[in-house]
């Protein structure tokens, strides 16, 4: 016979059988290795479990710690000084001040109200008392300030400006009331 006509299932020459018969052999073995993990249960990982008393006892801390907190828990409410107070409430009345004659040049008239003028605040309050003529009362805390609009703007600014800008940290200015 040819080796030409040889048929493509007639077994390998020697030396390649053996390489093939060695990759079989490590293939089947693969698979049977495979085919017996997949058999095997793999261990499932145990749930630790909280004991029964855990819960309520944190309950009741927790409940202990919100009624009766410790001090650690409790914030520090800051002091703010008298002097800051009347710079802040300076410094709010120097803007509505403004914001009022503001309105009294646009309109031709002084407003009925803060929010008429697209103001509002939370420590002074406004009040018409003429045509031309308007009042800022203030509060904040222990201080507490009254301005008329007949009394000059440095007046009612005082040293708030440097207290706010951290020059000075003492009330100098007038109308304290």
């Amino acid at each position: 016979m040819d080796e030409e006509h040889k048929h493509d299932s007639a077994p390998p020459d020697p030396p390649q059988a053996s390489e093939y018969g060695d990759a079989l052999g490590d293939i089947l073995k693969d698979q049977e290795r495979r085919n017996e993990l997949r058999s095997t249960a793999t261990p499932k990982a145990k749930r630790t479990r909280v004991h029964a008393s855990v819960p309520p006892v944190l309950a009741v801390f927790s409940i202990w710690l919100w009624v009766f907190p410790p001090a650690v828990l409790i914030p520090e409410v800051p002091i703010i000084p008298l002097a800051d107070l009347e710079a802040g409430i300076r410094m709010e009345m120097i803007v509505l001040r403004a914001r009022v004659i503001g309105y009294r040049l646009e309109h031709g008239r002084l407003p009925t109200s803060l929010e008429e003028a697209d103001e509002r605040s939370s420590y002074v309050e406004y009040t018409r008392l003429g045509d031309d003529v308007f009042e800022l009362s203030g509060k904040n805390g222990d201080f507490a300030l009254t301005y008329n609009s007949t009394q000059p703007a440095e007046e009612l600014l005082g040293d708030a400006k440097a207290i706010v800008s951290g020059i000075s940290s003492t009330p100098v200015g007038a109308g304290a009331s």
